[in-house]
């Protein structure tokens, strides 16, 4: 009823991080979280998945919904709200810079990886990720 009430409903344009968004703009109007400690159900992640693969063109969709979420919310969150959602703006642009870097050593243009990394040295100490997976599969 709250989100019918309230205009709400999830942003299809979304592919990642929909439910989020549609969770902060409930609670940005007042509505109430309510944690249900028992699994309801078991997540999978398969082959294939988005939920899989996280893409450039993924993270730079949340930052835009973040984008026009702060500006119509922005009076309306303060104290732990908001520096959690400032910690998950910094982390959303950590992992763009990251997936930059990533592209440019794929597309082998070490000036723009230089640069990416340059602009953002966060972005090299999650380089340990993709090579704990290669060394893994290498020991295999």
């Amino acid at each position: 009823d709250f989100l019918e009430e309230s205009g709400l409903r999830y942003d299809e344009r979304l592919i990642i991080g929909e439910d989020y968004i549609l969770l902060a703009s409930a609670l940005a109007r007042g509505g109430k979280c309510v944690v249900e400690p028992t699994t309801g159900y078991v997540y999978h992640i398969r082959t294939g998945s988005i939920s899989r693969v996280l893409e450039l063109h993924h993270v730079q969709a949340m930052l835009g919904a973040d984008a026009a979420f702060a500006s119509t919310y922005s009076n309306s969150i303060e104290g732990k709200a908001q520096a959690a959602f400032l910690r998950r703006g910094r982390s959303l642009r950590r992992a763009a810079s990251f997936l930059s870097l990533v592209q440019h050593i794929k597309a082998r243009s070490p000036l723009k990886a230089i640069w990416t990394a340059l602009s953002d040295p966060a972005a090299v100490r999650h380089m340990s990720m993709p090579i704990a997976v290669r060394l893994r599969r290498v020991a295999a």
